[in-house]
């Protein structure tokens, strides 16, 4: 997995990354910032921001079981401004080894320029690599409110089983930091809490259930 911010894990993915854990499947979480431009609510200073929210974001992915987790230093919310990470991102590949990638889609959910950014140089990195892997993005059932243009239908859902939803949510509550967004995304979108969905580049079938 590819996203920029901590958080971004596992608000769509929490889940899978955790069932696949529980599979046997090897995980793996890429986090190109440390999130410097995020709310504080008063619990550190701005300065300290970006190793608390490393540490939450450390403790939410071992409670996912996450076997290899990589956080780097890139400017939250200026991201799109180096081109390098892709780069980056194709040594890492080359390294790791994928054989799914599951990061934003091209408008970014919501057209933040980090999640768009993220989506660009995952997928410049995957063309740099040149290997065969399974690309999905974030596909919410319904697009944000006003941002239908760029919205990609899911293709694959996954329901959660109700001891995943338990773990998903004590990894969500690691990000206090962050809490309001926790609360706005519980108010507008709640049922995503329960069933992850995602759309995959390329695939032409019948929506599924699971991940390929």
């Amino acid at each position: 997995m590819v996203v920029p911010h901590p958080d971004d894990e596992v608000f769509g993915a929490g889940g899978v990354l955790y069932e696949a854990a529980l599979r046997g499947w090897s995980t793996g979480l890429i986090t190109l910032t440390r999130g410097d431009q995020g709310r504080d609510l008063g619990l550190c200073v701005r300065e300290e921001l970006p190793r608390v929210r490393e540490e939450e974001l450390r403790r939410a992915a071992e409670i996912l079981r996450v076997g290899h987790l990589e956080v780097y230093g890139y400017p939250d919310k200026g991201l799109g401004e180096h081109p390098e990470a892709a780069e980056l991102l194709a040594e890492r590949f080359g390294e790791l080894r994928p054989e799914r990638i599951v990061t934003f889609p091209p408008n970014g959910l919501n057209r933040h320029p980090d999640h768009v950014a993220t989506h660009r140089w995952t997928v410049e990195a995957l063309e740099r690599y040149g290997a065969s892997v399974k690309l999905y993005y974030y596909a919410p059932p319904r697009p944000y409110p006003g941002l239908r243009e760029g919205w990609l239908p899911p293709t694959h859902f996954v329901p959660l089983e109700r001891a995943t939803l338990a773990v998903k949510m004590r990894a969500m509550a690691q990000h206090r930091t962050q809490a309001l967004s926790v609360l706005k995304m519980l108010d507008s979108a709640a049922e995503r809490l329960m069933e992850e969905t995602f759309h995959l580049a390329g695939y032409q079938g019948a929506a599924r259930t699971g991940l390929d």
